[in-house]
């Protein structure tokens, strides 16, 4: 007969694996809940630091085992790497992940035994969470928040962001299973804080300060035929053309590096496109690779770009770049190793921590600017980066190029964080992407307008330009933490005790 205690790590592998049916695009939020419940339930049954590690590791590798199954269509579909070869690469990505939750639920074990085991559990999640928005340059994805965008949960976003509405499901979940065991009704009081969540909803954070019309160019160029030579023109021209049908709107975004040859050669043609934009009243924001020229600091290094030009200007180096995608760890000692570790244009710089918007002129009934704060790619999934730049623009742009994952979770989770991006911030994001999913979305997370997946198309909206910070913006992150820490004191001073 099989132990019980052979099958719990077994049990809480299965029920990290369904941790993503919560998120986009199923959401099917309640299987969110019943994922934290059986991390709780599983953690009870560990009695020391070791088996706390074992448990809580064998949830998170299945939480991102299954959530981050994506990277293998970038792996082996466009990456070049055989199917024996990229399994066992997600595996690792998945295993290595899985550490950061599974050492900090070890420390909850040591420090806190099961003392105050409900505060403790939600506390050491948001910790794990918060430690993956920045250890190792960071990996914020699959956050328990994320699936709530469209729930009563989505009124705490402006106040604490994502990061409080996962405090409250982990509350939530371990206070549940707490009431069934004890019968004790005082478990069932983060309930409250559901109804409180919507009530928060019909607050208006921000101030809307005028319009702006926004169009995007969605190219739809194959993965496998973008960085050859011969598509260099063929895909200028694409961009170009698509976007004289939008000429009068105030701002066509393009895709993140939609301009396939470096800054510094398209000049010419940009320049020249420039001059038809700007008598069109448009600004033209792109992605672009630059490279700085002889003579400078940095000569011969590489940014992944956003250029803005035309009746507008400005100039973004990424800042947050993607391990192996855009930067390769351990460079000189596995290059060479397999063919994924040398994809084009996987020798980036990060940029600079302080950059200034991108400024876009208005053509209403009054002659003036916007300021617009750029990201790209998974830039949009980083609470904290977006935050800052909020504060100085009206509208937040993202751009991407998720047809490395094809049709795969990935893309469908990349938009939801753009979604809680702008719900956080109380501002508009206009996304582009080359085959999708590209959208308008308003300052309440909505979808606005969204053009079809994979085909070469465009469309045009009227976006709102907004002002002010939101709760989130002004505080952080750090309040939540002090108030979901301060608890672990109470519960150490007691496992101490104990022990003693």
């Amino acid at each position: 007969m099989i132990k019980r205690a052979a099958l719990t790590p077994w049990l809480a592998l299965s029920g990290g694996a369904l941790f993503p049916l919560a998120l986009a695009p199923f959401y099917w939020w309640p299987v969110g809940l019943l994922s934290l419940g059986l991390l709780y339930l599983t953690l009870q049954s560990a009695n020391n630091t070791r088996r706390a590690f074992l448990i809580s590791w064998c949830y998170a590798f299945g939480q991102f085992g299954a959530g981050v199954s994506w990277i293998y269509v970038s792996v082996h579909d466009h990456g070049g790497t055989p199917a024996f070869l990229a399994v066992p690469l997600v595996g690792v990505f998945a295993a290595f992940l899985a550490l950061i939750p599974a050492s900090w639920f070890a420390l909850r074990q040591r420090l806190c035994g099961q003392h105050l085991s409900v505060i403790t559990f939600a506390s050491f999640w948001l910790l794990q969470e918060w430690c993956r928005s920045w250890f190792l340059t960071g990996f914020p994805w699959l956050f328990a928040g994320d699936a709530h965008l469209n729930t009563w949960l989505s009124g705490w976003a402006p106040v604490s962001g994502a990061y409080s509405i996962s405090v409250i499901l982990a509350l939530t979940a371990a206070g549940i299973i707490a009431f069934m065991q004890t019968r004790r009704w005082v478990a069932l009081l983060p309930l409250l804080l559901w109804p409180a969540g919507e009530a928060l909803r019909a607050t208006d954070w921000t101030d809307r300060t005028g319009e702006i019309t926004v169009g995007i160019v969605q190219g739809n160029v194959e993965q496998e035929r973008k960085w050859l030579t011969e598509e260099i023109f063929p895909t200028m021209e694409r961009y170009q053309s698509d976007s004289e049908a939008l000429f009068g709107t105030d701002l066509i975004l393009w895709p993140e590096t939609a301009i396939t040859m470096l800054y510094q050669r398209y000049e010419p043609y940009m320049n020249r496109f420039a001059r038809q934009a700007r008598a069109a009243g448009s600004t033209i924001v792109t992605g672009i690779p630059f490279r700085w020229p002889q003579g400078t600091e940095l000569a011969g290094e590489y940014h992944n770009s956003i250029v803005a030009f035309g009746d507008g200007e400005g100039l973004y180096h990424k800042q947050r770049l993607v391990p192996f995608g855009e930067y390769i760890p351990l460079e000189r000692a596995i290059r060479g190793l397999i063919p994924f570790f040398d994809l084009p244009m996987s020798s980036f710089l990060s940029g600079d921590s302080e950059q200034a918007p991108l400024r876009v002129n208005l053509h209403g009934e009054e002659q003036r600017s916007a300021r617009i704060m750029p990201y790209i790619c998974y830039e949009i999934a980083y609470p904290d980066l977006v935050l800052r730049g909020a504060k100085e623009a009206g509208l937040l742009v993202t751009i991407s190029n998720d047809a490395w994952f094809g049709d795969s979770l990935g893309p469908k989770q990349h938009m939801a964080l753009a979604q809680m991006r702008a719900l956080e911030t109380g501002r508009w994001v206009l996304r582009s992407t080359n085959t999708g999913i590209s959208a308008l979305v308003d300052h309440r997370g909505r979808i606005v307008e969204r053009a079809p997946v994979a085909i070469r198309t465009h469309f045009t909206g009227t976006a709102e330009l907004r002002s002010g910070n939101t709760l989130y913006m002004q505080l952080g992150v750090i309040p939540l933490l002090c108030l979901m820490t301060a608890p672990l004191i109470l519960a150490g001073y007691r496992q101490r005790k104990g022990t003693a």
